[in-house]
């Protein structure tokens, strides 16, 4: 079994050495009592109240100073986290029996366990990223002593991924317990709690340490889990409840997927060494053996993966071969909020990114808004357009909240969807019916619609507590001011090429505009290139505007969702709109949609209008453009094939144990898109560029296989080949 280098380091109270157990405790870390109104064998208060508090903070607390009753009991729940006690300073599950780390010392045991049974931090030395996979992420303790331990000793270009898979997540309150015991870590656990996405369902990418660590949260049942991840793991962090306790993450299933995700020079850890565990292990491909444990326990298992095993391929016309490119490198076409996002996440690990867009200066089409709604879109029963919807709504709050501390260009007033008509309502009860927590939504009377708006609203609906409106322009020019990211304006690119080493970018004179081994096509309007026309578009012109404030009786405190949206700004005039005309490929603006728009806010808020919609009064068009829709409103976002080559290679795609073959001709180098936004751009734009950039990394992806495929741009075609019509 491959052994490190011999060497040592220390820093504080433990020490690193060149053997396969690197750490020794040399000293206990300090320990404090529990937290203030934390009794022993208990969680401050009781578990009911912190969820009850949880899932009403946003909303309640706000709708109590203006005298308005509340339920006592929101009807809403949302995944069912585990409850906790606290026995001898350590937390303890009752449902499973078990502890979350060991009573002698949690954060010892971590770095025995799991950094030294997997030779770290000695095999950081040099990397440039290192990606480690955990079943169980419990408290984060592991994690935590991990970032502590990459921070001090990783190369300080180098990037962290870990993912981490976990069936019941606690409550931030209930973290923020475990960690008192470890002051510490106090720094880095108070980041993990700013960025935790809570108990929502899927997984949640999380940036941290100013992107030097990047926190893959995987929310589900452990083989479902690792079955959608697609990852090259270099090390496994085993560590869910004994298998004795919670044999469902160490089945046959569970570890057969830690295989397929390894590959040669894999290892693992884990405190257990019960013998079916061993055996799975050895049959994936692992040399497994038995080492002192820690403290009390004798034993635990470490491995190394000496041959990957034979796993059928999953989806294979989805599949790109991972590439090294010769620079990092990338031209992206499109200064919009799909292309600029690409830019900024690309930037962000350190490529050099060339923007190129066609108008004098960036967001002129579609993005060009001066206003436009983020929020999360809910259906009545779970899909697959509203879970790319809530882990992009997630990820965007915490993108704001790192490039916008300030909220000088976005607002989270929250978002009243109003239950206009019975359909409405009934739409609206079975949303609020679904096991999702109060503050991403909760149902509201038409007082308390009243009271949350300021307005006569005079219907019940939902309210989106942390949703609100964002300034495109002033968000974009953000993204796009980053040491890496240069902007061309005026340089339309009317075809590309690849010259056998990279991608070239040509002017309509077939003049080379930038050349790079990566190229990115990102606008929202004009996919008329030869490697794009086969894609589904749809075209779908949208007219806004602008309202003056004096037309009204009181400005909203939220945006209003009715028909349309009146979206009331910080100041000027608020936004209606918008029109919905599918099929037309031409933006012009048209005084009939202006007063579709104000038609529509008078007929469903006949209370806030000053006067009739009739009379005259100052109104505007404040924006029209084109925005492509796809064929079922999920964007296009990923590698693009070779249509052709695809529908030839597809029967051979069908064998069981087809592999690519070499030079991979389906998906030709480096050839990406984002596109098809539709309406939500500015909600889910973000987390595609995370993905498109980590595809292009060859990272961890932040999101399920079966969203990245639902939004692969070969969707379409392999469906029509899948039936015999491609």
């Amino acid at each position: 079994m491959p052994q490190p280098a011999a060497g040592s380091m220390t820093s504080g109270n433990w020490t690193a050495t060149g053997s396969w157990h690197c750490w020794q405790a040399g000293g206990n870390p300090p320990r404090t009592g529990l937290p203030p109104g934390v009794n022993s064998g208990t969680v401050p208060a009781s578990p009911a109240e912190h969820t009850r508090h949880f899932r009403t903070l946003t909303s309640r607390l706000w709708l109590q100073s203006t005298g308005i009753p509340t339920r006592a009991k929101t009807p809403l729940g949302h995944r069912t986290s585990l409850k906790i006690e606290f026995i001898d300073n350590t937390p303890y599950s009752p449902q499973y029996r078990d502890v979350y780390f060991s009573r002698e010392d949690g954060l010892a045991e971590a770095r025995h366990v799991f950094l030294a049974g997997n030779c770290l931090p000695e095999r950081w030395a040099g990397c440039s990223s290192f990606t480690i996979a955990e079943i169980g992420f419990g408290t984060g303790l592991n994690f935590l002593a991990t970032w502590q331990c990459w921070s001090r000793y990783a190369p300080a270009s180098a990037r962290l991924h870990f993912v981490s898979v976990e069936k019941h997540p606690l409550e931030s309150a209930t973290l923020k317990a475990c960690h008192a015991l470890f002051p510490e870590l106090g720094s880095l656990s108070r980041e993990l709690r700013a960025a935790w996405p809570g108990t929502l369902p899927g997984f949640h990418r999380c940036i941290l340490d100013g992107g030097r660590v990047t926190l893959t949260l995987c929310h589900g049942d452990a083989a479902d889990a690792l079955r959608e991840l697609v990852a090259g793991v270099d090390c496994w962090y085993l560590d869910g409840f004994a298998p004795a306790r919670n044999p469902g993450v160490w089945n046959e299933r569970v570890l057969r997927e830690v295989g397929r995700l390894g590959r040669p020079g894999t290892t693992f850890a884990t405190f257990t060494v019960a013998g079916r565990v061993r055996r799975e292990l050895t049959a994936q491909g692992f040399h497994v053996r038995k080492t002192p444990g820690f403290g009390s326990k004798r034993e635990m298992l470490v491995g190394v993966m000496e041959a990957a095993p034979a796993c059928r391929l999953r989806e294979p016309w989805f599949r790109t071969l991972s590439m090294q490119f010769p620079a990092r490198d990338a031209i992206v076409v499109g200064a919009g909020i799909a292309g600029v996002q690409v830019a900024r996440h690309l930037a962000d690990r350190g490529w050099s990114v060339t923007v190129l867009e066609r108008h004098g200066k960036p967001s002129m089409e579609a993005s060009g808004s001066p206003m436009a709604v983020f929020s999360p879109l809910l259906t009545t029963r779970p899909s697959r357009e509203e879970q790319y919807s809530l882990q992009s709504f997630v990820y965007l709050l915490h993108h704001l909240k790192a490039l916008d501390p300030d909220r000088m260009f976005h607002r989270r007033c929250g978002v009243l969807e109003l239950s206009m008509t019975d359909e409405r309502r009934q739409r609206a009860e079975r949303v609020a019916s679904r096991p999702l927590p109060a503050w991403l939504v909760h149902p509201v009377t038409g007082e308390q619609a009243n009271a949350i708006s300021s307005a006569e609203c005079g219907f019940p609906g939902l309210f989106y507590p942390e949703a609100g409106w964002i300034r495109p322009g002033q968000w974009i020019q953000r993204l796009h001011s980053h040491p890496n990211i240069t902007l061309r304006t005026g340089s339309a690119v009317y075809d590309a090429g690849h010259d056998g080493t990279a991608w070239q970018a040509l002017d309509g004179n077939g003049k080379v505009l930038h050349t790079a081994p990566v190229l990115v096509f990102a606008s929202g309007r004009s996919m008329d290139w030869r490697q794009t026309r086969w894609l589904p578009f749809t075209p779908v012109v949208g007219q806004s505007t602008f309202i003056d404030a004096g037309m009204l009786r009181v400005r909203p405190d939220c945006v209003i969702r009715h028909h349309g949206h009146l979206l009331p700004g910080n100041g000027g005039p608020l936004l209606a709109g918008s029109t919905y005309q599918r099929g037309h490929g031409k933006a012009v603006a048209d005084p009939a949609a202006d007063a579709e728009n104000l038609t529509g806010l008078e007929t469903s808020l006949p209370g806030l209008l000053a006067e009739p919609a009739d009379a005259g009064r100052a109104v505007s068009t404040a924006h029209c453009a084109v925005r492509m829709s796809s064929e079922n409103r999920l964007p296009l976002v990923g590698a693009l094939p070779d249509p052709e080559r695809l529908s030839a290679e597809y029967p051979r795609m069908l064998g069981r144990n087809y592999r690519p073959p070499a030079g991979n001709p389906v998906y030709p180098p480096g050839l990406y898109i984002s596109a098809a936004w539709g309406s939500r751009g500015m909600t889910n734009a973000a987390l595609g560029g995370e993905l498109l950039a980590s595809l292009i990394c060859g990272e961890p992806l932040p999101l399920q296989a079966s969203l990245a495929h639902a939004t692969h741009p070969a969707r379409s075609l392999v469906r029509a080949l899948k039936r015999g019509t491609g």
